[in-house]
């Protein structure tokens, strides 16, 4: 890709993203494009490693993203999906330097837009409407970690589906099985059998 892409995807980004957050000002979404670096990634292409150091906030402009970590088994857990307009950070890598507790890989081709950490923290400090989109943002991260805990409480693969089905049906159309399976910690058959008989019992009603 040449630095014109680069631009219009910018362009884009920010277009789409204003809209979502009207209170950020125009001065400031331009300081923000002024330290985005444009990502092209792979699908199955390894993102960021379990271990690693987050130097980066991520902002999602296309394309699906998965957040996944190794149980104690051995077993790959997702722990989250993040496509359009999403955001992923994780605040004890970036401010401790701690490793991340997860890896991120791309489950289509993707395109990523990455804040360096220094860049981030002296831009977004010194402005009042950048800080309440960091709260904005941390919010809407705690909100999926929320959602994905009260689905792990349900007993059944049947409940934990039509739960997604109700909450998430955009993943159900553009995500495998077998990692939508990996976020209901249930295996893929029970998974298939959920969502039969869930489609069973709608069609009969």
């Amino acid at each position: 890709m040449t630095k014109l892409d680069d631009f219009k995807v910018i362009q884009d980004f920010y277009q789409k993203l204003s809209e979502r957050f009207p209170y950020v000002t125009a001065d400031n979404w331009l300081k923000l494009q002024d330290i985005s670096i444009v990502k092209y990634l792979e699908k199955d292409e390894i993102f960021l490693r379990q271990g690693e150091v987050l130097n980066f906030g991520i902002f999602v402009v296309s394309g699906w993203l998965k957040v996944y970590y190794l149980d104690v088994k051995g077993n790959e857990r997702i722990s989250a999906f993040r496509n359009d307009l999403d955001y992923i950070d994780n605040w004890n890598s970036i401010h401790r330097q701690e490793p991340l507790p997860y890896s991120i890989s791309a489950i289509s081709p993707c395109i990523v837009i990455l804040y360096p950490l220094e860049k981030m923290v002296k831009t977004f400090s010194k402005e009042p409407d950048l800080l309440q989109l960091c709260v904005d943002l941390s919010q809407e991260m705690i909100k999926i970690k929320q959602e994905h805990y009260e689905i792990l409480t349900l007993r059944s693969p049947e409940e934990r589906y039509l739960h997604l089905l109700k909450s998430q049906k955009k993943w159900l159309m553009e995500v495998s099985l077998t990692d939508l399976a990996k976020y209901l910690h249930v295996s893929r058959e029970a998974l298939s059998r959920a969502r039969n008989q869930a489609a069973l019992k709608r069609f009969t009603l």
